[in-house]
């Protein structure tokens, strides 16, 4: 498990770092629904996940949820239209 860890830590492989990057998308989410139910020190937190993303993709990601209600990933997952 350690060597998983490091390898996790240290970005070593690809997987490494997509899962690194997953991780980091999703405290940045947890602070965007913080951020709605009124938390306002979860700003740092958004800032924090969004400046440790790695690849390109995680990026556009992560710029896809700041521009969007912090339920509309859900709505959309679950085919809702916001009524």
């Amino acid at each position: 498990m350690h060597v998983l860890l490091r390898s996790y830590e240290a970005k070593e492989s690809p997987e490494a770092v997509c899962a690194r990057d997953a991780d980091k998308l999703e405290c940045m989410l947890q602070g965007i629904e913080y951020l709605a139910q009124g938390h306002q020190n979860a700003q740092r937190w958004i800032d924090n996940s969004r400046a440790r993303l790695v690849t390109d993709t995680a990026k556009r990601l992560a710029d896809e949820l700041l521009e969007q209600d912090s339920l509309d990933w859900l709505r959309t997952a679950l085919d809702e239209r916001r009524g």
